[in-house]
């Protein structure tokens, strides 16, 4: 027991380098653990939400490596934000109200040849915003496209208009 106390410098107030590299390791491994726990949505779709929980998580995980804080007890409160991440995700999926509240709604910037100056202005979306979008989708101007959205996670979708050739 005295040689895993002293690996992971539990009572120490400087830890030494062999400490923070052990640290390092179980943290690494933690962290793994409970992005698994957690579910990879947390890393993947980056909702407002999402990404509130992937900078907490860092900031936890952070603590218990430098051995500012009790490593045990932030390694659980590392948890437990993991599990109520995954928890929440949860009923986001059982109920479209608690979804919309974490997740939030797509929002229309172009229709059928006009543009939503408002929404375009509220949500900062500049010209070359919409060109980048266009130039992802292999466009080079909004002829082709029949509707531009921003999407909760900040991208802007482009659904393009349908080819009709002619019979």
């Amino acid at each position: 027991m005295l040689l895993y106390i002293d690996l992971l410098g539990l009572e120490e107030k400087d830890l030494e380098w062999y400490q923070m590299m052990t640290r390092t390791v179980v943290v690494f491994i933690a962290a793994v653990a409970f992005i698994r726990l957690a579910g990879m949505r947390t890393f993947g779709t980056k909702t407002p939400f999402d990404v509130v929980v992937s900078i907490t998580l860092g900031a936890l995980l952070s603590r218990c490596i430098t051995g500012h804080y009790p490593f045990f007890a932030t390694l659980l409160a590392a948890m437990s934000l993991a599990v109520v991440h995954r928890l929440c995700a949860w009923l986001a999926f059982r109920s479209k109200i608690i979804q919309k509240l974490m997740e939030g709604d797509s929002v229309l910037l172009f229709r059928n040849g006009v543009k939503e100056h408002r929404r375009l202005a509220k949500h900062c979306i500049s010209e070359k915003d919409i060109i980048k979008a266009l130039h992802e989708e292999c466009l080079d101007s909004l002829d082709k496209v029949k509707e531009l959205w921003l999407e909760p996670d900040g991208k802007i979708s482009v659904i393009k208009k349908e080819d009709n050739p002619a019979i």
